[in-house]
């Protein structure tokens, strides 16, 4: 995952409630990075796909729902996750290495690691032995 949003993944694992109504401005605050124009007017952006950005709130347990670009707003519930993972997002320690709370197929798993590196999927190569 980018470092650029860990203090988002942070702030979203620290949190007791289980749904985060929040403007983009808060995000921005929290995260202490301001938002791409992208995020502003796309969608997409703000998919749960398991891209550098998205990767900030998946890794803590939660999924963006509910967006609203008009008013520059969107709310993220919490899923879940697992024990460890969510304690190292806690700490800010969101290397992935406690990430097993969900299971991902190669493809997802190389669309992650191509965004955390800033290469293109067809550059990732994941061997599995065993």
């Amino acid at each position: 995952m980018s470092r650029k949003y860990h203090k988002l993944t942070k702030h979203l694992a620290n949190l007791d409630d289980t749904r985060w109504r929040a403007t983009f401005q808060e995000i921005e605050r929290v995260s202490d990075v301001s938002l791409p124009e992208s995020a502003r007017t796309y969608q997409a952006w703000w998919a749960n796909q398991m891209r550098s950005q998205s990767l900030s709130w998946q890794l803590a347990g939660w999924k963006a729902v509910d967006l609203d670009l008009k008013n520059e707003q969107v709310t993220f519930v919490y899923v879940g996750g697992d024990e460890e993972g969510s304690e190292e997002a806690k700490d800010g320690q969101t290397n992935g290495t406690g990430s097993g709370a969900q299971r991902l197929t190669i493809a997802e798993a190389k669309a992650g690691l191509a965004a955390t590196f800033g290469v293109d999927p067809t550059q990732i190569e994941i061997t599995i032995k065993g």
